[in-house]
C-alpha cells in the first residue's frame, strides 16, 4: 500500500471515540455501583459486629463479678504466721494474731442502704448510683446490679481482709437523632454502662494497735477504686437483670420489684439468690436500616418497646450462677 492513502487507515474516527468513552462510562458507573454495595455491605456487618463485640465483652465483665457475689475469705497457716511473726506491734503475744475469718463488719443496710454489704442487689429502672427508680411506665433503661465479695492481702498489714462493692448501672451520655418513618425527625436519649468500685476501709490506726477495729465505711480511695464511675461501653439500649432462686424460679414481689436492703418485705430472700439472666441489648452508633419502621425490642420479663427508627439493636442473654452465696450471712 502506497504512503499516499496511509492516512485513511491511520486513528480513530470520532463515532469510535464517542462509543469509546461511552463503554468506560458505563463501566466505571458498574464498578462504583458494585463498590457502593460492598462498602455499604461491610459497613454493616462492621457495625454489627462491633455492636456483638460490645456485648460480649461486657457480659464477661459481669460473669466475673457476678461469680464473686458473696465470696468470703479464709485465712491459711501463711498468712495468720506472716502477722504472728510481726513484732512491731505492742501486743502481749509476741505478734498480732490474724483471725482464721474475716473480722470486716457485715451490714446488711437496712438502715442506710448505701452501706449495704449484701452479695447481690438489683434494683429495676434505676439510672446512676442511687436507690430511686427512675422514669415512667415507658422507661426500660436500665437495672442496676450491686456485687459485694471479700479479697486478702497479706501485704497490707493495716488490713489484710479487703471488701470490694462493684456498681454497674447506666446513665445518660446525650442524646442522638432520630429519623420516625414518616420523614420527621427527632431525639432519642442515649445510655452508657457504668462501672464503679468502692472497698471497705476498717484498717488498724498504727502497725503498733493490737486490736482490730469494729467499724468502717465505704471509700473509692483504695488503688483498685474508681474516685468517679467509669464509662464502659456507650450506646446502651437496655440492661437486664432478673435473680432466680435454686429452683430457676425468679425471685419477686407482687410489684416485680427484686430483693434489695430498702424493701422490708423482700430482705429475706437476699440470700435465696443462686443465679442471675443478664440481658444487654445495645444498639449501633450509626444509621443501620434505610428506613425506620417499628422494630420491637424483647426483653426477659415483658418489658417490649417499639423502635421506629433507622438504628440496629442487638441482645445477648447469659445466665450466671452465683456459687459463693449460701444460707449464713455473709
Amino acid at each position: 500500500m502506497s504512503k499516499k492513502n496511509s492516512k485513511y487507515i491511520i486513528g480513530l474516527t470520532l463515532i469510535e471515540v464517542l462509543i469509546g468513552i461511552v463503554i468506560t462510562t458505563i463501566m466505571m458507573a458498574a464498578m462504583y455501583t458494585s463498590y457502593n454495595v460492598v462498602n455499604k455491605s461491610y459497613s454493616r456487618v462492621s457495625e454489627k459486629a462491633k455492636i456483638s463485640k460490645s456485648s460480649r465483652d461486657l457480659v464477661s465483665m459481669l460473669m466475673r463479678d457476678i461469680r464473686m457475689a458473696g465470696f468470703k475469705y479464709y485465712a491459711g497457716t501463711y498468712e495468720i504466721e506472716k502477722f504472728a511473726d510481726d513484732t512491731t506491734a505492742s501486743c502481749t503475744a509476741p505478734g498480732l494474731t490474724l483471725p482464721k475469718v474475716s473480722y470486716l463488719v457485715f451490714d446488711n443496710g437496712f438502715n442506710i442502704t448505701a452501706d449495704s454489704h449484701n452479695p447481690v442487689v438489683i434494683r429495676r429502672n434505676v439510672q446512676g448510683t442511687g436507690s430511686t427508680t427512675t422514669g415512667g411506665a415507658g422507661e426500660i433503661c436500665c437495672d442496676q446490679i450491686q456485687i459485694v465479695y471479700e479479697d486478702f492481702n497479706q501485704n497490707h498489714l493495716l488490713q489484710p481482709f479487703k471488701k470490694y462493692k462493684i456498681t454497674y448501672f447506666a446513665d445518660q451520655t446525650g442524646t442522638d437523632k432520630i429519623i420516625r418513618p414518616d420523614g420527621s425527625e427527632g431525639t432519642i436519649i442515649r445510655y452508657g454502662v457504668y462501672k464503679k468500685i468502692s472497698s471497705w476501709k476498717q484498717e488498724r490506726a498504727s502497725l503498733t494497735d493490737c486490736n482490730f477495729p469494729t467499724s468502717g465505711s465505704w471509700v473509692e480511695t483504695c488503688p483498685e477504686c474508681t474516685s468517679a464511675p467509669v464509662l464502659v461501653r456507650d450506646h446502651i439500649e437496655d440492661m437486664e437483670f432478673i435473680p432466680f432462686d435454686e429452683n430457676g424460679i425468679v425471685i419477686k414481689n407482687a410489684s416485680g420489684n427484686f430483693p434489695a436492703p430498702e424493701l422490708s418485705n423482700m430482705r429475706d430472700k437476699l440470700y435465696d439468690i443462686r443465679g442471675v439472666d443478664v440481658r444487654l441489648t445495645f444498639r449501633s452508633k450509626n444509621h443501620f436500616f434505610r428506613e425506620g419502621i417499628a422494630r420491637i425490642t424483647t426483653g426477659l420479663s415483658g418489658r417490649d418497646v417499639s423502635n421506629p427508627d433507622r438504628y440496629l439493636r442487638d441482645s445477648v442473654i447469659v445466665s450466671v450462677h452465683t456459687r459463693n452465696i449460701g444460707g449464713e450471712a455473709f
